[in-house]
């Protein structure tokens, strides 16, 4: 298991392959094989496969799925310069941290806001009372 600089949910660019310069984000790393799954707009490692619907509701076709690339083609990009580094660590508050070569600055992964990942409450209708016969 190799020493990776990148995590789940990071922004990197891809540095080699037919993809070089194309940005994306990470989904998910498989640490036993040095590949990390990634997503993003226009990217050639996009895998498609064929599904069969199983159920009524099931949708079958040909479905995209994201490709991965190995971990040594991509480097996270930072925050702060907005540029593709190399990853550095330090200890700060106690904690270790990863920064960026570049510009010194913390790396912080950029999130989606809660707002946009959390689904609408579904609302309830409230049974209505049935109307009693005020003139008996």
């Amino acid at each position: 298991m190799a020493k990776t600089s990148v995590r789940k949910d990071d922004y990197v660019m891809v540095i080699a392959g037919k993809d070089k310069g194309k940005t994306a984000q990470i989904l998910a790393i498989n640490a036993e094989k040095g590949r990390a799954l990634i997503d993003g707009a226009g990217l050639a490692t996009v895998n498609t496969k064929a599904v069969k619907a199983r159920k009524a509701t099931d949708k079958g076709g040909l479905v995209k799925q994201p490709g991965s690339i190995d971990i040594s083609n991509v480097m996270p990009i930072c925050s702060a310069c907005n540029k593709p580094t190399r990853v550095g660590y330090r200890m700060e508050d106690g904690k270790r941290v990863r920064y960026c070569k570049k510009c010194g600055a913390t790396l912080v992964t950029k999130k989606a806001s809660a707002k946009a990942t959390t689904k609408a409450k579904a609302t309830t209708r409230k049974k209505a009372k049935p109307a009693t016969d005020a003139a008996e």
